[in-house]
């Protein structure tokens, strides 16, 4: 009897070790297999989405002009009033006036349909037209390729917040929470993006250059009288002699320098005349004595 008891035990405890495995690799399990669905409902609905969007041809117009007017203050005015007639506005402006002509540099926005327009009636107050340069750009193709990213983006954020929501380990939450991060700033990019497209495609810019041409009139230059002058060279003669007289105040360690060499020459020019004096004084001694003693033998 007892042999047969400890046999069982022993047979239940190994069944049951059996029965239950590792908590933490049940865990680890069902985390993997939690990323693994995340991964394919996210890649079902991006392979479904991949198709053409059917959009407006999206091209951008701008304009460079410029012209020549008979009155710069009359036409700069009519620009404005056929501005506010299309509906546009000036975004800058650069004024110059010189001898020979006064000109603008202004920059317009306005809706595109009124593009053409705008553009005749600027024709219309101008004596000439130097150059009207109109440039397009079709940017159809990167809007459509922006725009089918975007819904791709969306519809993979809608999955994960979906997931997001039936999450129930933390660290799938953090996972899905740093992928949506990443999801969102991709959206705003691309929403940005398409954005700017619509803004540059609905309103259309034009470069206007708008000049007057003036005579140029010589006006000579007033000189002063005689007297005037006269008494502009006493003034200067002045100031020049003070700025001299500055001018040798700031020289005073040349004169000092200068002195002492003076007075070190002088010196050394009499220690050498004294030596002269004395060799001279010398051999006149010496030439009487010796006549002296001529004399006597």
């Amino acid at each position: 009897m007892l042999v047969i008891l400890v046999i069982s035990t022993f047979g239940c405890g190994t069944r049951k070790s059996n029965e239950y495995p590792n908590h933490e690799s049940i865990s680890s399990n069902r985390g993997e297999a939690f990323t693994q669905t995340v991964a394919d409902d996210i890649a079902t609905p991006v392979a479904k989405n991949v198709a053409t969007v059917d959009v407006e041809p999206k091209v951008i117009k701008t304009a460079n002009v410029s012209i020549e007017v008979a009155d710069y203050l009359k036409s700069r005015q009519k620009v404005d009033s056929i501005v506010a007639k299309h509906k546009g506005y000036v975004t800058n402006e650069a004024f110059q006036e010189t001898d020979t002509q006064k000109s603008n540099s202004i920059t317009i926005r306005v809706p595109a349909q009124n593009f053409n327009l705008l553009l005749t009636d600027i024709a219309t107050i101008a004596k000439r037209v130097d150059y009207q340069n109109i440039y397009t750009q079709d940017v159809t193709e990167e809007y459509i390729d922006v725009k089918t990213r975007l819904e791709n983006k969306q519809e993979v954020e809608r999955t994960y917040r979906k997931h997001l929501r039936e999450a129930k380990n933390i660290e799938d939450i953090l996972k899905i929470e740093n992928k949506l991060a990443e999801i969102r700033s991709e959206i705003e990019s691309a929403q940005g993006r398409l954005k700017y497209i619509d803004n540059q495609v609905n309103l259309s810019s034009v470069s206007l250059y708008l000049y007057q041409k003036l005579e140029y009139k010589y006006t000579p230059e007033e000189l002063p009288g005689f007297w005037q002058r006269v008494k502009e060279g006493l003034h200067w003669g002045w100031k020049g002699f003070l700025w001299f007289l500055v001018l040798l105040v700031k020289l005073w360690p040349l004169w000092l320098l200068g002195a002492l060499a003076y007075f070190t020459v002088i010196l050394i020019e009499k220690q050498i005349k004294g030596r002269k004096k004395k060799e001279k004084k010398a051999k006149k001694l010496q030439k009487k004595a010796k006549q002296a003693d001529e004399t006597v033998m």
